[in-house]
Order: structure tokens, then C-alpha cells, then sequence
């Protein structure tokens, strides 16, 4: 089969993708219908006039009684502040603040951005507030100013850290101490399961100085937002004073919906539900990264304490040779470029990802990964095709500027070929007017540098250098051929497509965009590129030859990249006095050879089992030799 490059393959393959908007096994809608039901036939009056500003008392009722009992929260239903999202009862939030006459206001960091967003737009001096294992640094909080400080102690968002009760009542004498505030935001409480599940600030001070928030979105479904908070009673008077001002942005309908659901009981048997769905969704993602990525060299998961999502850390290890004339930003630039891309490549799955910018400050990217809307029977696959896409995305690099790249070879830590790679760059890097500003011996320290950082022994290391004279290393994931794939050879189909200029090492866009789609759209390992004149050229990502009658078949050195592995497999095959061919290859004579392989930094030399239709003899003897004398000469000396 020969494959065309056209943009409807990708186009194609987005179109089929479902998007994942949320568990139909996490809610009974059943017993959801039930009570609207209940709530049309018993107290139909009650939806002729428009809703309570502050909430619906039976709810709000419901609410405090249900706070009291499973977390300990003092409070009545006249504390209780209904509305439809967090976002909206910060923007009340604001204006009692403003009206307390407190003008400064701490966050975490890293922390919830939207929190801090709103709290900027409405005028307050913000600080930041670093977030370690156990949560906020209380000894960053400021002591001569009146504060509210805003914080997830029990679940901190992102970085899963949870708050100790000691640094809880510290956390509480400070609040005291300075005649401050604390915004306790217990977003996910209602899921969690570990034994401190009763302490809450707001129970400990006994609701004084503390606004208690949570939300409902975790045990419902998305299109009902109904989220609340509990005010200290003083705050209410100020509460009282200006809500007539605003509307009510909870619907009347679902608030009396929910509160007949949680009076029947059904609320406390939907969050058994999905405790018990989430948990079994958590090892799922957790066991099916360890199984994509046995050794941790890729994808780490982190804070399964946030119970509906993973943060995920892409360990690139990210390390800038040499600044260019954008300077430090650019590195900065470049992983932020790639987040957002694992974003769009997520969506594009219909998997919900989110960047987390704030942590990327050694070097890695994080994200998370809301695991609880993709149905369960469908997350071990969704997980696999979404770290491919993130793999794909890191291998294409830093595209918005066009940049000159290397893929290095660690062998037990030290790299292959590296003379080779760095005079492949020179040449790449000369062909457009750009000198490489760095040394060979830069390079190298480098690598060492980062290989010893991330306990790297085996892996492929990317380097990038882009026109600005920018140049960064990172790990570039991995992926070497399995014994098996060595021992019977891997499938490939020709494809119809050519670099622009084949001896420069530049990412070429829609090329690999193109064949990477027939790679997956057909399960191949590799296409083999066939020029506009018929010939045979490379792989997308390797170099290819041919074997017949015992000699060695390849395209000529000026259609195809120079690559080193073939550069070495050509001089090991000449020192044997065995014949090289190096003259194009029509597609057409693809049937008239014995054996094929290809061969790169990754594959060494790997067998082709078949293109298209044709097939070859992967236990060709010269091939097996030839697979043995490569491994003797740079494999096993380098181990």
C-alpha cells in the first residue's frame, strides 16, 4: 500500500475522537429525575417567583446540617451563601472584604489562578505564598497588615499537599494574632476519605474568622453549578447589606432538586458511588502510566490526594546551553509553547488537561488530568493515547521558531557518537548562515550534566537550536524497538513525501504531522518517503537499505539526511569487503530485494518485515550479521 501525504489523515483521525465530557456510571440520574418530579407535584408555587438572593432556605438547610455532621462546620442555615460556581461567591466575597476594610489578600502559590484573577480585577494587593509538602508556609504570612489569606488546607490544589492540624491551629493563631481572615476553600471534601476528614479550620475556630467555600460539582454533574459558602455571622450582617444588589445565578429549580436529593438520601449514596468509582479510576491511571512507562523516564503521577484529577509531571529536563539573543525567557517560552500543545493534543482526544505554569520552575512541565469525566471502561486507552500525544508533541520540539536539532543517544549515561552529532549540527546550523554557538566540549558537559541530575542511563536526548542562536537540551521520550519487533522485523508502507532540504536536521511540520498520522491510522512503525520522482529517499524518522544477493542497497547520500547510524553502518559493511550500493531506489523495485532494514539512533538496526504488500526475510544471514557486527562495535563496547 502506498500511503498520499494529505491533511485529511489527521483531520480525519480528530473527527472520530468522542469528546469525554463526563462518567455516566458517577451519577443516577434516576433518582435526579425522581426528585424534580417531587419537587413539580409537592411544591410547584414555589418556582412562580424568582429565587432567593441569598439561596433556598430548605437547601441552605440541608447544606448546614450535612457541613455539621461530616466536617464538623458550626454554623446556621442564615451563614450559608448559595450560588452558581466559586468564581461567582468570590466576586461577593470581594466586596464584604472591601466593605471590612481589608485590602490585601494572600494566596497559594501555586495555587487556583481563577481566585487570584478575580481578587486582582477588584482592586486587592495580592501575595504569593509558596505551598510546601504541608501545605501553606504560614511563616511567609505578613504580621503588619490586616489579611485575608486564602487557602485549600486539606486537598491544596495543585500540588495535593495536605495541612497538618498543628499548622492548622498555627495557621488559626495568625489569623487572631493579626486580625485577619482565612478563606477555607474545601472543594473536593465530600470525596475524601482519610481520617483528619473532620478537621476544618471553620470547625476548630469555631467559625470566627474563617469563611468556610465548597461546591457540589465533584458529586453531581457539570451542568448543575451550585456552590456555597459560610460566613462568619458578622460578615452576614454585611452580606444582608448588599445582596439585593445582585441577582441570584442558581437556579431555583435544581437548588429545590437538590435538596429533595439530599433529604431522600440519595446524595450520601452518590458519593459512596463514586468514591468507590474514583478509586478504582485513580489505579487505573496510575498503573496504566507505570505500564507505558516502566522505568519513570517519561511521565511521573503525582497528588492522587486531589481525588478527581492527577497532576502529571513531563520530565524533560530542560536545561538552556546557551541564551540567544531572546535571552533566559525564551526556555520559559519554549516549555510553555509545549504545554500548551499537550493541551490542544488532549482535546483534541476529548480528554480534559490543564497547564500548570507555577511549577514549571525546575525545568519540568505539569498538568492535570481530570480523570473522573472520562468513563471508566475507556480510561486505560484514553490514558495510553494521551501520553502518545505528549510524546509526539515533545519529539516535534519548539516549533514557532524553526530550529536545528539533534537526537543524542545515552549508552549508560554517556553519549553516543557525539563528535558525529556536533558536527552534523555545525553543517545543519552552516547551511543557513548560523555558527553553533557553543563548543563540542559544552555539549558534552552538558549532557553529563543533565544526565547525572536525572539518573539517566539509557535514553535519547534531545538538542535544539533555533535562529534566535537559543540552544536547550531535554529528554526526548523514548522509544527503542522491542526484542521481539528486533527478532521479526517491524511493518512499514511507502508514503508519498520528501524533506525540503534533506541535510538539514529541521523539524519539517506538516511532514511529520502527515506521516505520523498513517503511522497510527494504519499501525506501522515507520512509512518509507518516496519523492516526487518515484525514488525511494529515507524513513520519516530514519535512514533505510536494501540487502540482494548478499550486498547492501541504499539512496544516495545527497536525497536523504546524513545519518550517523547509517554513516557507521555503511563503514562496518565496507570494512567487512562486502559491496555498497549508494543509487536510488525506484518504488517500484521494492519486490526485488531479499531483506530491508532501517536504521537511527533509536532503531540501530532493525529489520523490515514488510512494506506494504512485500515482504522481506528478516533472518537474512548478512542482515543478522549485520545486526550483531553493529552491536559488537558500538553497543556493547559503550555498556
Amino acid at each position: 500500500m502506498e500511503l498520499q501525504k494529505t491533511e485529511d489523515n489527521t483531520k480525519a483521525t480528530e473527527a472520530e475522537q468522542i469528546p469525554m465530557l463526563t462518567d455516566p456510571e458517577s451519577f443516577d440520574f434516576g433518582k435526579w429525575e425522581q426528585c424534580i418530579k417531587e419537587v413539580l407535584d409537592q411544591t410547584p408555587q414555589l418556582l412562580l417567583t424568582e429565587g432567593d438572593r441569598q439561596g433556598e432556605p430548605v437547601l441552605r438547610a440541608e447544606i448546614a446540617d450535612y457541613l455539621h455532621r461530616v466536617r464538623g462546620v458550626v454554623c446556621t442555615q442564615d451563614q450559608v451563601i448559595i450560588s452558581a460556581g466559586a468564581q461567582q461567591l468570590i466576586n461577593h466575597l470581594a466586596r464584604i472584604l472591601k466593605l471590612m476594610d481589608i485590602r490585601h489578600v494572600c494566596t497559594e502559590y501555586p495555587g487556583y489562578m481563577p481566585v487570584r484573577s478575580i481578587l486582582r480585577d477588584w482592586g486587592f494587593s495580592i501575595s504569593n505564598i509558596p505551598v510546601r509538602d504541608d501545605g501553606l508556609a504560614i511563616e511567609k504570612l505578613p504580621t503588619n497588615i490586616r489579611t485575608a489569606a486564602y487557602v485549600c488546607p486539606h486537598s491544596q490544589f495543585p500540588t495535593g499537599a495536605v495541612m497538618p492540624i498543628s499548622n492548622q491551629y498555627l495557621l488559626l493563631d495568625w489569623a487572631e494574632e493579626n486580625d485577619s481572615l482565612i478563606i477555607e476553600d474545601d472543594y473536593n471534601s465530600s470525596l475524601r476519605t482519610s481520617d483528619d476528614s473532620l478537621t476544618t479550620l471553620q470547625g476548630l475556630d469555631g467559625g470566627r474568622r474563617v469563611v468556610y467555600m465548597g461546591t457540589f460539582s465533584p458529586t453531581l454533574f457539570p451542568a448543575v453549578r451550585i456552590s456555597y459558602m459560610v460566613l462568619p455571622k458578622p460578615m452576614v450582617e454585611l452580606f444582608n447589606s448588599i445582596k439585593d444588589e445582585y441577582d441570584q445565578t442558581c437556579s431555583k429549580t435544581e437548588q429545590l432538586t437538590l435538596a429533595h436529593f439530599m433529604q431522600n438520601g440519595f446524595f450520601q449514596e452518590n458519593i459512596d458511588r463514586v468514591r468507590k468509582l474514583y478509586a478504582k479510576k485513580l489505579n487505573t491511571v496510575i498503573n496504566t502510566i507505570k505500564e507505558i512507562d516502566e522505568n519513570g523516564s517519561f511521565i511521573t503521577v503525582g497528588n492522587p490526594l486531589l481525588v478527581t484529577n492527577v497532576t502529571l509531571k513531563i520530565d524533560t529536563h530542560a536545561r538552556t546551553i546557551c541564551m540567544g539573543s531572546s535571552g533566559e525567557a525564551r526556555s520559559e517560552e519554549i516549555l510553555n509553547e509545549m504545554t500548551d500543545r499537550m493541551i490542544e493534543s488532549a482535546a483534541a482526544l476529548g480528554i480534559k488537561v490543564r497547564g500548570v505554569s507555577q511549577m514549571h520552575r525546575d525545568g519540568q512541565i505539569y498538568l492535570t488530568l481530570s480523570y473522573d469525566q472520562i468513563p471508566a471502561d475507556q480510561l486505560a486507552g484514553a490514558v495510553k493515547d494521551l501520553v502518545q500525544s505528549f510524546k509526539s508533541v515533545l519529539m516535534k520540539g519548539g516549533l514557532d521558531i524553526p530550529c536545528v536539532y539533534e537526537v543524542i543517544r545515552l549508552t549508560d549515561g554517556k553519549p553516543q557518537f557525539l563528535p558525529e552529532h556536533y558536527a552534523r549540527l555545525e553543517n545543519s546550523l552552516g547551511a543557513i548562515g548560523k555558527p553553533v554557538p557553543f563548543s563540542c566540549e559544552t555539549l558534552g558537559q552538558c549532557i553529563a550534566e543533565l544526565a547525572e541530575e536525572g539518573q539517566i542511563k539509557d535514553h535519547n536526548i534531545k538538542l535544539e537550536v533555533d535562529l534566535s542562536g537559543h540552544g536547550m537540551l531535554y529528554m526526548n521520550p523514548t522509544h527503542y524497538p522491542s526484542q521481539q519487533q528486533y527478532k521479526e522485523g517491524v511493518r512499514t508502507e511507502l508514503f508519498h513525501g520528501e524533506r525540503k532540504n534533506p541535510h538539514i536536521k529541521m523539524m519539517d511540520q506538516a511532514l511529520r504531522d502527515a506521516t505520523d498520522a498513517a503511522i497510527k491510522a494504519h499501525n506501522l512503525y515507520e512509512v518509507i518517503l518516496v519523492g516526487r520522482d518515484g525514488q525511494i529517499t529515507e524513513g520519516s524518522r530514519s535512514n533505510v537499505f536494501f540487502i540482494k544477493n548478499g550486498e547492501l542497497y541504499t539512496s544516495p547520500l545527497k536525497q536523504v539526511l546524513p545519518g550517523i547510524t547509517r554513516d557507521k553502518i555503511i563503514e562496518i559493511v565496507k570494512s567487512k569487503g562486502i559491496a555498497v550500493h549508494e543509487d536510488p531506489i525506484p518504488a517500484s523495485s521494492v519486490a526485488d530485494f531479499d531483506a530491508a532494514f532501517i536504521s537511527g539512533t533509536s532503531p540501530k538496526v532493525l529489520p523490515i518485515a514488510s512494506i506494504g504488500d512485500v515482504t522481506y526475510d528478516v533472518n537474512d544471514p548478512f542482515l543478522r550479521h549485520l545486526m550483531d557486527w553493529y552491536d559488537e562495535a558500538f553497543v556493547n563496547q559503550a555498556e
